[in-house]
């Protein structure tokens, strides 16, 4: 293959760089500041090469430039739906390029242009509780009149709760790859992943299919997850969770970093709690983050913000025309899991009125029933 057959040159000549030992991107970028183009600092000359590079990256460089270009794998790419999109490229991401050590070179299966619009991460633990998959969803939904665009991790969590969300209110999702685009992590996710793309969203890594997700390449991920987004949201999450590396990595961009305040005896809540103190913006619904970032409203907005306050909440307009008795139960069911023991006390109803009841409010949608017999409010 010549390479004016190639459909992408810019991506061909990073992906060739990109896979010498030893040239990360703040590397590549001053390379490049001073060649002035990637095709001239393909062909950059030993003396510009000795100013940046040791004797052993210089060789490395030389006997990578000998084997030449080869497009073959944007032809495998291409026939997969994956775009490569590189630094030099117009429609790589603005916010994207703007941090440290941006990627050079994104593998990207979708719409592309999801990259740049009103993007928002959506970080937190793997082992989100109810609470945590509670406030996700409320929070995507809230952020539907600013047709924000969803960036997450497409990990099992808060990061899947956030994907479909995205989906269900019909908002583009972005998912960054700690490995290759053909290796799903979780493999429960493939379902998700293949949603995402099929409504206007993407599936974006900086590595070659094939890769396998590591250690080393979570961290990496995060950056980009930070790094596409215009601020950043933290669910649930511990003090050394990676949702904390993200929201920390985007405030070194000067990024909006958020945090959901939970349960001070939590695990969960200590990673949002310590954002907070830090100066993250506290967040108890959709419209903080939309002031915060300044993403005006839709008219139609403030008409569901005042339709839904006259009943305080969509679960108290849904209540209405419940029995005494179901309002009773209703009002002692809180939004944290509780035992059939603990709402027997708080309500002063029998085991069996209880149980009856409990079927009625499944059905209304106003409760969800939980493992080991806990029930909370929806």
């Amino acid at each position: 293959m010549v390479v004016s057959e190639i459909s992408n040159i810019n991506a061909l000549y990073w992906e060739a760089l990109t896979s010498i030992d030893g040239l990360g991107s703040r590397t590549l970028l001053k390379l490049l500041s001073a060649a002035g183009s990637v095709e001239a600092l393909w062909n950059a000359p030993d003396a510009l090469l000795r100013v940046h590079l040791s004797e052993a990256r210089r060789t490395a460089f030389s006997r990578r430039r000998e084997k030449g270009l080869d497009g073959q794998w944007q032809e495998t790419y291409e026939r997969l739906g994956i775009q490569a999109v590189s630094y030099s490229d117009a429609d790589y991401p603005k916010l994207l390029k703007e941090i440290h050590d941006p990627p050079m070179l994104l593998y990207i299966k979708g719409n592309v242009t999801a990259l740049s619009g009103k993007t928002l991460a959506i970080v937190g633990t793997r082992k989100a509780t109810e609470y945590g998959r509670q406030s996700t969803e409320k929070l995507v939904r809230e952020l539907k009149p600013a047709n924000a665009c969803i960036v997450s991790g497409l990990a099992a969590g808060v990061d899947t709760f956030a994907h479909w969300a995205a989906l269900q209110n019909q908002l583009s999702t972005v998912a960054v790859f700690g490995c290759g685009l053909d290796v799903i992590t979780p493999a429960s996710n493939r379902k998700l992943s293949e949603e995402i793309v099929a409504n206007e969203g993407a599936l974006v890594s900086e590595y070659r299919l094939g890769n396998q997700p590591s250690k080393y390449s979570f961290p990496e991920r995060n950056r980009i997850v930070a790094g596409l987004s215009h601020g950043v949201l933290a669910i649930e999450g511990d003090i050394r969770s990676g949702a904390l590396i993200t929201a920390r990595l985007a405030l070194e961009e000067g990024r909006s970093v958020f945090a959901v305040p939970g349960n001070i005896h939590s695990p969960g809540s200590q990673g949002p709690l310590h954002l907070i103190k830090n100066g993250a913006v506290p967040v108890s619904c959709g419209e903080d983050v939309l002031q915060d970032l300044q993403w005006w409203m839709e008219p139609s907005f403030n008409q569901e913000k005042s339709a839904s306050s006259e009943g305080n909440t969509l679960s108290d307009n849904a209540a209405q025309g419940l029995s005494e008795e179901e309002m009773q139960l209703l009002r002692s069911i809180p939004y944290d899991p509780t035992s059939l023991d603990d709402l027997s006390h708080t309500s002063g109803l029998s085991f069996a009125k209880i149980n009856e009841l409990l079927t009625l409010l499944e059905l209304e949608g106003l409760i969800v029933l939980l493992p080991g017999a806990k029930i909370c409010r929806r």
